[in-house]
């Protein structure tokens, strides 16, 4: 299903700047109690209404559970993977693209995988910007190869809360040494987050772009 949004003509500055990482509807599913499946670094596992909870001013990251009508909260160096609402997310031990207020921590941070299934995979990363006042929502795309722990982060427009040196286009393209077209096209920031995935999904099964 398609989710339509749009920015009303006032919003303050900071707000427009960051629109076009606020995350869209299907993404707030994750953020809000639904059923899903959980497993912790203990090898524990079940069912519960689920939802990921983003590190913000005090607060770490969390994944929250209710079950039997009772909520607890687990730290995510206690969470191995879980599911919710169509999303997959799986720990991930140091993580260096922190940004927002989630880089004050040092706990694991879960990314939701998004491609898995080729040499290339593709996840996204939540975290909550400080903008002064205000308060962005932050999806960011991040790459690897598959079998190592190096990640890259590809975004097209300035992240809010992250290093701009943590995001070059270039490192992201090497990933891609078989379609030079695409390459050219990471560098240039001519692929948009919505656009990555199926490109990452063809490159793994071999299709290349052509001129």
């Amino acid at each position: 299903m398609l989710h339509l949004s749009f920015i009303p003509k006032y919003l303050p500055l900071a707000t427009l700047l960051t629109s076009s990482f606020l995350l869209p509807g299907k993404a707030r599913a994750q953020f809000a109690f639904a059923p899903g499946h959980y497993k912790l670094a203990t090898g524990a596992q079940g069912d519960a209404d689920l939802k990921l909870v983003l590190a913000e001013d005090n607060r770490p990251g969390a994944m929250a559970g209710v079950r039997n009508g009772q909520e607890r909260s687990f730290r995510l160096a206690q969470v191995a993977a879980f599911s919710v609402d169509g999303h997959s997310f799986a720990r991930q031990d140091g993580f260096k693209l922190r940004a927002g207020f989630d880089a004050q921590f040092t706990d694991p941070v879960l990314l939701e995988t998004v491609v898995v299934d080729g040499p290339i995979e593709l996840f996204h990363y939540y975290y909550v910007a400080p903008m002064g006042p205000l308060k962005a929502h932050i999806t960011l795309a991040v790459l690897r190869k598959k079998g190592t722990n190096n990640f890259f982060v590809y975004s097209p427009k300035h992240a809010p809360g992250l290093n701009a040196q943590q995001a070059l286009s270039p490192l992201v393209a090497g990933l891609f040494p078989a379609d030079p077209i695409l390459q050219r096209q990471l560098v240039s920031n001519q692929v948009t987050r919505v656009q990555l995935p199926d490109l990452v999904r063809a490159y793994n099964k071999g299709v290349r772009l052509k001129p």
